[in-house]
């Protein structure tokens, strides 16, 4: 039996199955034959001759996008789509054809990294919290065809639910983080756009004097009634040594050089 899939009006493909859920090839409006283009399932597919891994080429099909990572709807798009496909092949940047991994599962191989396991403490603990909240939103999505809307949906959640701008910033370069590494080990293409948030200036201080530094020494007994000196010892050292308050927390004896008058702060 012979089926027809309409992919709008004057394009038609001519079946090469006995199963709607076969590719189909399209046609244009002239009964044409378009080069490389398929439709299944209502979505338009490119097919493209590849090099496999074992040094053998390949006929493949990848599914057809727009610039925001959505399926094409018509034939026009998908020409278009098709010549974005082939400079994809041209630069060597063609998906891999091996198993994807999700993304759950691909950032525990991201943070295994001795490039990445290697950062500050600190900053780590920092960076695992943002992939917990994507997968948290995105679920058992696989790492590849993470596209733009899903990003704009995160991004709209967290803005929706009060988070700070630049907070819902830090969270993408942390995504990209890890997609960049995804593509690097063959995983992924072009990355999804991620348009950074435009956030409020951070407001300016003035610096404090060292007449005022003395007085808020001075009321540090006042306020705290314990470890009053304590608190006063680590206001000297963040304000002598420059350091932020988590880094100065984690400064330990074996880190001062008390006879070379140097700190090291990690």
């Amino acid at each position: 039996m012979k089926h027809t899939a309409t992919q709008g009006k004057g394009e038609t493909g001519s079946s090469t199955g006995n199963h709607g859920a076969q590719f189909t090839g399209v046609r244009d409006s002239r009964n044409r034959r378009v080069p490389g283009l398929y439709v299944r399932n209502g979505r338009y597919y490119g097919q493209l001759w590849v090099d496999r891994e074992d040094g053998s080429k390949t006929a493949r099909k990848f599914p057809l996008l727009n610039a925001d990572g959505e399926p094409v709807k018509a034939l026009l798009d998908a020409k278009e789509a098709m010549e974005v496909l082939r400079n994809t092949r041209r630069e060597n940047a063609l998906p891999t054809t091996r198993h994807k991994p999700s993304l759950a599962r691909y950032i525990e191989t991201y943070f295994a990294k001795a490039e990445v396991f290697g950062k500050k403490p600190g900053i780590l603990e920092n960076e695992r919290q943002s992939p917990k909240r994507w997968v948290a939103h995105l679920g058992e999505v696989r790492i590849d065809p993470i596209t733009t809307p899903m990003v704009s949906s995160f991004k709209d959640q967290r803005l929706r639910g009060g988070t700070n701008p630049r907070t819902v910033n830090l969270d993408q370069i942390a995504l990209r983080n890890v997609l960049k590494w995804a593509r690097e080990d063959g995983y992924l293409g072009e990355l999804p756009g991620l348009k950074k948030l435009k956030q409020a200036e951070s407001p300016k201080r003035p610096l404090l004097t060292p007449a005022e530094f003395d007085r808020l020494l001075a009321a540090v007994p006042a306020a705290c009634e314990k470890n009053a000196v304590q608190v006063a010892d680590y206001l000297r050292f963040l304000a002598y040594s420059g350091s932020r308050e988590q880094e100065a927390l984690h400064v330990r004896w074996e880190d001062v050089d008390l006879e070379g008058g140097r700190v090291t702060i990690l």
